[in-house]
């Protein structure tokens, strides 16, 4: 899994095509082997792809970018006005990573009891 920034345009397919050859010479690299030959599967997701199967804004996967220092007291509770609506995930509080997702869910889940 590479980390890559949200969709603003980028020629995502030149992008896959250098991550790819990056990824495969750093694993042949590490295993002392080369391993594109063996591949016989593969696919990806890209933010294009993320988008258009999740309609997540620009295909991020944690919403809006959260790189300033204040973002985390800005982010989306996890209630809403609406009675019975409630919110989990990386884009809402806490935050993003697989550890602040389920502390999210946790958190929502809560407020259902």
């Amino acid at each position: 899994m590479v980390n890559v920034p949200y969709n603003s345009g980028q020629d995502w397919e030149l992008l896959r095509k250098k991550i790819r050859s990056l990824v495969i010479d750093k694993l042949s690299t590490i295993l002392n082997e080369k391993i594109e030959s063996l591949i016989e599967e593969e696919d990806y997701l890209d933010p294009v792809r993320i988008e258009n199967r999740t309609s997540s804004f620009a295909g991020a996967l944690y919403g809006a970018s959260s790189n300033d220092r204040m973002a985390a007291f800005f982010r989306h509770p996890n209630f809403s006005k609406t009675k019975g609506l409630y919110f989990v995930g990386g884009s809402v509080h806490p935050g993003g990573g697989i550890p602040l997702c389920l502390l999210s869910a946790k958190i929502a889940s809560e407020f259902v009891r």
